[in-house]
């Protein structure tokens, strides 16, 4: 079973992604606070990071760039999420793997997913 790490600052959005990915035969961990990204990535060691763009306090380009230019973390695939359909056009800056605008259909979401862990 793929393992999904979620990082959303909106605790609905995070709650029913959780849930969604959990019916499609995902492992997932939901977590709502961008500083405890490293400490999820060691323990539980997903397969890919689900990443909100706007976190309190935090970019998410960002992270995810931090995420690639670690040694531990550049080969996980990273699909960054927004309401902001713009935030897509920055893929190539970060090194994220995707991107997904929110709204979605859960469909994309899950066909977007398997596609970067095959």
């Amino acid at each position: 079973m793929n393992k999904i790490l979620v990082v959303d600052d909106d605790l609905d959005i995070l709650t029913l992604v959780k849930i969604a990915l959990s019916i499609n035969n995902f492992s997932v961990e939901a977590i709502s606070r961008w500083e405890d990204i490293p400490d999820k990535i060691r323990s539980f060691k997903p397969d890919l990071v689900l990443l909100d763009v706007s976190l309190g306090g935090a970019d998410g380009r960002n992270i995810c760039k931090d995420l690639k230019h670690t040694d531990d973390t550049r080969h996980l695939p990273v699909v960054l999420f927004s309401a902001n359909a713009e935030m897509g056009n920055y893929l190539e800056d970060c090194k994220a793997n995707d991107f997904i605008a929110k709204p979605f259909e859960l469909s994309h979401l899950v066909k977007t997913l398997r596609q970067h862990l095959n």
